[in-house]
């Protein structure tokens, strides 16, 4: 595969025409036509269409664009790799998970993994569910952290299950429900929610519940992120379907009744979260990592009862 033709294809679409991007390349136009063509013929697809001196993406363009995309960018990071291979100085730790699940879980297993390895090197990146499983596949990430099960893995995945997580309802403090210590699903029939999109997991949950009484949820907002539904409910917008692996900072409420809280939903249901990692070759500050958030998790759970109710560290 030649990686100057990769290389130019990224750069066409992220410019927009391919006269830009053999500009970047240092390329002629022709070459850069050359090459262009010359990948579509190895690869045995249609990347782009031809019309009115522009290339537009094709159907087959764009899935092989978002396939191959993290590819490309490894390609991009070699030089930083090697830089850090040669230098030979710290323990690189890559990990790449939700927003959610990396602001509640990661800061206090990345704090006390510190304390045993002052010279850590500890990247942390935020991806999609297709984002963190691909990437570990392809080895550009050590580790990644997400709800099961995995579903879009480019290869067979190590996986080590961390926790279960009780499925809660977030409400305002003063709600006539926040009195009740756990939740009939049934009480919540009416009851306006914000949630993620149709297809994102949370959706999806509270869907399921739902189904189990026969009935729809009422979705009062929508949603980008699990990490905004804390926020609207708490502006009163309506409830919230979350756990407390991935909902870590919204359960107090003031003196005057302001603030959320969380209360488990009946019938009972879990989310189990796990550490994936590359099937061979596992480096060991990783395990070192999955210890540490172990222990992380161990500590909160001795010093927090609402997140030792609603969490199981699994062994």
């Amino acid at each position: 595969m030649n990686l100057k033709a990769l290389r130019l294809f990224r750069l066409t679409v992220l410019h927009g025409s391919l006269s830009a991007a053999a500009q970047a390349a240092n390329l002629s136009q022709p070459a850069a036509s050359r090459l262009i063509a010359t990948l579509e013929a190895e690869l045995k697809l249609t990347l782009f269409e031809r019309t009115h001196q522009k290339l537009l993406l094709t159907l087959e363009g764009e899935r092989f664009y978002r396939e191959a995309e993290h590819i490309l960018n490894g390609v991009e990071e070699i030089p930083t790799i090697a830089g850090e291979i040669r230098q030979q100085t710290v323990e690189s730790l890559r990990i790449i998970t939700s927003a959610p699940i990396g602001a509640t879980l990661l800061p206090a297993a990345i704090a006390r993994l510190r304390e045993s390895c002052r010279e850590l090197n500890c990247k942390i990146d935020i991806g999609s569910r297709f984002d963190v499983e691909r990437q570990v596949g392809s080895r550009r990430y050590n580790i990644g952290l997400l709800s099961l099960p995995v579903e879009n893995a480019i290869v067979e995945l190590a996986v080590e299950p961390l926790l279960q997580a009780t499925t809660q309802v977030l409400m305002p403090a003063n709600h006539p429900l926040a009195a009740l210590d756990r939740v009939p699903v049934e009480a919540l029939a009416d009851s306006p929610f914000v949630t993620l999109k149709p297809q994102q997991i949370w959706r999806q949950r509270l869907e399921r519940l739902f189904d189990g009484i026969g009935r729809k949820p009422r979705i009062a907002l929508e949603v980008g992120s699990t990490q905004l539904v804390p926020r609207f409910v708490e502006a009163g917008f309506g409830l919230g379907v979350l756990d407390l692996a991935c909902c870590g900072a919204t359960t107090g409420s003031g003196a005057d009744g302001s603030g959320t809280v969380m209360r488990p939903i009946t019938p009972a249901t879990d989310l189990t979260y796990a550490c994936i990692l590359p099937p061979a070759g596992q480096r060991p500050i990783a395990r070192r990592f999955i210890e540490a958030l172990r222990e992380a998790l161990d500590t909160r759970g001795q010093g927090d009862r609402a997140f030792r109710d609603g969490v199981t560290l699994l062994p």
